[in-house]
């Protein structure tokens, strides 16, 4: 089971808010939560139209849980969720031990170190689990705010996908593959 226990936190402005594992019954306040985000930033790969069911996400989370080499956890102020961080190691032998995360904050909480807490959550995570040597990112190479935030918890640009996100007719974005060993 991947899972953490609840962790109380405080933004940079000292407000409170906690990390804690997705549970299946989340799954309708999860995507509740990520359409505005998707809907509100051009960074993000998934479109409207794409989102999952209500019990295919339940199935998404509970697959989290009953994996050892992933993890699912919420940001949560005030019963609302705030954030989220999902990481997956690889399905092949020879590259288990390694995996990735998807990170997001709703945009109000942006700004305020709760991307950074669920990511250094994350790191602690992997580093006491024993699959986990590598965490992975793709990030869109004009997110400069991310790629800031990534390089200062220290990870490192491994290449660049030329015109991998397309966005519209001839609008297309780079993204940039990096990494860090956690072990």
């Amino acid at each position: 089971m991947a899972t953490i226990p609840e962790l109380p936190c405080k933004t940079t402005a000292g407000q409170a808010y906690s990390i804690r594992t997705a549970q299946p019954d989340d799954a309708e306040a999860m995507l509740a939560y990520i359409r505005p985000i998707a809907e509100d930033t051009k960074f993000f790969v998934l479109e409207a139209d794409e989102f999952p069911t209500v019990d295919e996400e339940q199935d998404w989370i509970q697959d989290h849980l009953d994996h050892p080499g992933k993890l699912l956890l919420l940001a949560e102020a005030d019963g609302q969720l705030i954030g989220n961080i999902s990481f997956e190691t690889g399905s092949r032998r020879r590259i288990s031990h390694r995996g990735d995360f998807g990170l997001s904050v709703a945009r109000a909480w942006r700004g305020r170190g709760v991307g950074t807490t669920l990511i250094k959550t994350l790191l602690k995570w992997a580093a006491s689990n024993p699959l986990v040597e590598k965490v992975c990112l793709d990030v869109f190479a004009t997110n400069t705010r991310a790629i800031r935030l990534y390089r200062k918890l220290g990870f490192v640009e491994e290449g660049r996908r030329i015109k991998d996100i397309k966005r519209g007719p001839n609008d297309y974005v780079d993204t940039l593959m990096m990494g860090r060993f956690v072990q």
